[in-house]
């Protein structure tokens, strides 16, 4: 793939983004994944199943903060960041085989919360919408506890730009 999620022509990893994601250019980028609608994805019609959407969310959480630079130590994520909240909406269909984009950016960055915001649009078709709500836990205590400084400062830079 080049940097811009593109393969190259020996279907290879030539870049630095073998997995389909980039941020958006500017001041206050997006992460975009870009994917197509698996077999596994889908009902009995070939449409969309509901609950594959959430799996998709996650994967781009879990990217944008990899190209963030956040790392996880030993076996606990780092930073510990369990959802207490997720809204989904559908707006058009995807179906088996569509190529669609999934834009995760960042809503709101509380004291010990963040809202993520997500988009997934099939062309110029809006197809569904969310925001999650993550919680900031102290890995000793398992409470909710303020946000490191650097995960804040890196978490104000990603906004979405639409």
């Amino acid at each position: 793939m080049d940097t811009d999620g593109q393969r190259d022509d020996e279907g290879g990893t030539s870049g630095t983004d073998w997995c389909g994601v980039r941020f958006e250019p500017g001041d206050t980028p997006a992460l975009v994944v870009r994917e197509r609608v698996r077999l596994a994805d889908t009902d009995s019609s070939g449409l969309i199943y509901y609950g594959a959407v959430t799996p998709w969310l996650t994967r781009a959480q879990a990217e944008l903060w990899l190209a963030l630079g956040f790392r996880q130590r030993g076996l606990t994520p780092s930073p510990m960041l369990p959802v207490v909240n997720a809204n989904l909406s559908y707006h058009d269909r995807l179906a088996l085989g569509d190529a669609y984009e999934l834009r995760a950016w960042v809503d709101q960055a509380g004291t010990t919360s963040l809202v993520m915001g997500f988009e997934i649009t099939r062309g110029d078709a809006r197809c569904v919408s969310a925001q999650m709500t993550h919680v900031h836990l102290d890995e000793a205590t398992m409470r909710p506890a303020p946000w490191p400084d650097a995960l804040v400062a890196a978490a104000r830079t990603v906004r979405h730009r639409g």
